[in-house]
């Protein structure tokens, strides 16, 4: 049937009349009355009915071309469904004397699918040079493309042009602006579209709850959820309950999950390889790991995702041997399985699995990506080889932030703090994003080198300069480096007027400080501190006790000491390996 279309094709005015006169006569009704963009399979399942017959002169002329338009669409559509080279459909697009909005719609929609939005722009843009006038399925298309693209003032452009053809009640082209506003982080503006909706449908819920979960609103998400199926009775598919898991797994709602695999159970959706990946990674984010197996293994396929989000919970959980040996068990390796496994080998220090994995990932062949590049980093400065990590951080293309993190990090822990300041330093030069993980990790290096000045200076830019809220992690960097200078004085009124200034932690580090210190006040006050926010800590009682000897208040050492017994806190005893 195939070669017979391109026949006609080939040689429209030599064999078309008689063709046009056979399938007009048919059953199948008029050509005009098929609506484009034809199925082929239509065409093919209607042939044996067609029968001769005669029609009037006055639709001939008109009807031969109507029908030639519907050949090429036919054929267009079958090089669509059965040609695995799209470059095969472009050159016979290219080769089609006349060309109608079908056609084009076609080709710019096959060019999103195959994932080359800017090709799907490039012919939009010739397809209106040339006159044509969109469709809903062209704006449709070239909205999606701006979605993947991440092109936020160009959607904006295509909305104003859905405006102004009037196709602001066609829910296919609302549910694509929804989703490209949701993709580029405008989520007001897809919530505004939603709501001005007189009757959005299923695919526009799901729009709309899928924009506000890449949002981080998953509250809201979660409501608009329970409200399409408790209020407007409409059922959720697969697509809605993969946005609903994934809200409900980046809140950590594990009741409410199991709740929605319920639903999903009822809906007859178990068993898609869709539906069960987001369930096993809502579980694994909620810590469930047990229910993440379970699911995994009742899936009848397995996908990338299901594998990734498996492994990346036994990662959160510290399972980290697990990680490493599902990662043997399995076939062909996902970029971002290599990322979660090296994460899990630098959590081991596991040197010689991490060079493993590194070996397998080399193999793939410029195939280069930040997040596994990163993971590298952070393996080999974790376990001493900060050289190694520092080789690979410069021999990367793109650095993000968790690099940059990475590699301060590593020449902090490895006794560098010089070099990490350094590249904290190159950091702000270059304009990368800092958050709160940076100073900590610039902050842990100044305390492990001693560099009073610079923490100092480093503390108030985070704060005044930058914005970024401290966190106990920060205090107690700054504890231990005020402390380990004898400036306990000094980290003892940083605690004072600190949020977590009833934080045992805080208060612990520097307890630990005052017993190498010479100023017995001090310590008196910190023991006496720690004491009440943590009763059963021997190390306040001993330090107390030795400040009172180191006085000369023989008296008061002996009552700390009977408070202990009474206390029941007993002294842990050191233990060392010879």
């Amino acid at each position: 049937m195939a070669c017979f279309i391109l026949y006609i094709y080939c040689n429209p005015f030599g064999n078309i009349l008689a063709v046009y006169t056979v399938f007009s006569a048919s059953d199948v009704g008029p050509c005009r009355r098929l609506s484009p963009p034809l199925n082929a399979n239509v065409f093919l399942r209607k042939w044996h009915k067609i029968w001769f017959g005669l029609v009037r002169h006055k639709n001939y002329v008109k009807g031969i071309f109507d029908f030639l338009k519907l050949l090429i669409n036919c054929l267009l559509a079958l090089y669509f469904k059965l040609s695995p080279n799209f470059n095969q459909t472009r050159r016979f697009f290219d080769s089609m004397v006349y060309k109608d909005v079908v056609a084009w719609s076609s080709m710019i929609t096959g060019y999103v699918r195959v994932g080359n939005p800017n090709y799907s722009l490039e012919l939009y843009t010739k397809m209106i040079d040339l006159g044509f006038d969109p469709n809903g399925f062209t704006l449709s298309a070239v909205i999606k493309a701006c979605c993947e693209i991440r092109d936020l003032k160009l959607g904006c452009g295509f909305h104003c042009v859905v405006i102004r053809r009037g196709f602001e009640e066609n829910n296919v082209i609302i549910s694509s602006l929804i989703d490209m506003y949701g993709t580029n982080y405008d989520f007001s503006s897809a919530l505004k579209l939603f709501d001005e909706m007189p009757e959005p449908d299923a695919v526009c819920w799901t729009s709309v709850i899928s924009a506000l979960t890449r949002n981080e609103l998953h509250e809201e998400a979660l409501g608009l959820f329970y409200t399409m199926h408790r209020r407007n009775g409409l059922l959720p598919d697969l697509f809605t309950f993969g946005s609903v898991l994934t809200a409900l797994g980046n809140s950590g709602r594990s009741r409410q999950g199991r709740e929605v695999h319920a639903k999903i159970v009822t809906a007859g959706l178990c068993g898609n390889v869709v539906v069960d990946s987001s369930l096993v990674d809502m579980y694994a984010k909620c810590g469930v790991v047990d229910g993440s197996q379970c699911v995994f293994d009742r899936m009848d396929k397995r996908n990338s995702v299901s594998w990734c989000a498996l492994m990346g919970g036994y990662c959160q959980k510290g399972e980290f041997d697990t990680v490493i040996e599902l990662f043997r068990t399995m076939g062909e390796v996902d970029l971002y399985i290599f990322g979660t496994v090296l994460r899990a080998c630098a959590g081991l220090a596991a040197l010689k699995s991490g060079k493993e994995v590194h070996c397998q990932y080399l193999r793939r062949g410029g195939w280069r990506d930040v997040i596994v590049e990163s993971a590298l980093v952070d393996l080999y400065a974790k376990c001493g080889f900060d050289n190694y990590a520092y080789v690979i951080f410069r021999q990367m293309k793109v650095r993000n932030s968790v690099t940059w993190n990475s590699m301060i990090s590593g020449f902090a822990q490895n006794g560098k703090g010089a070099e990490a300041i350094a590249v904290f330093e190159e950091m702000i030069s270059e304009g990368v994003k800092k958050d709160y993980i940076s100073f900590i990790a610039v902050l842990f290096a100044c305390s492990h080198s001693g560099m009073v000045d610079e923490g100092r200076k480093y503390f108030l830019s985070m704060i005044n300069e930058y914005g970024i809220k401290a966190h106990i992690e920060h205090y107690s960097c700054m504890v231990d480096l005020l402390g380990r200078v004898g400036e306990v004085e000094e980290a003892e009124s940083l605690i004072l007027g600190a949020e977590f200034r009833n934080d045992a932690s805080l208060w612990a580090t520097l307890l630990g400080a005052c017993t190498s210190s010479t100023n017995p006040t001090v310590a008196e006050r910190v023991a006496k501190k720690m004491m009440e926010l943590n009763p059963d800590y021997h190390l306040s009682y001993v330090l107390l006790a030795n400040v009172y000897r180191a006085v000369g208040r023989w008296a008061d050492a002996l009552e700390i000491r009977r408070q202990m017994q009474e206390k029941r806190v007993n002294k842990i005893t050191g233990k060392s390996w010879i």
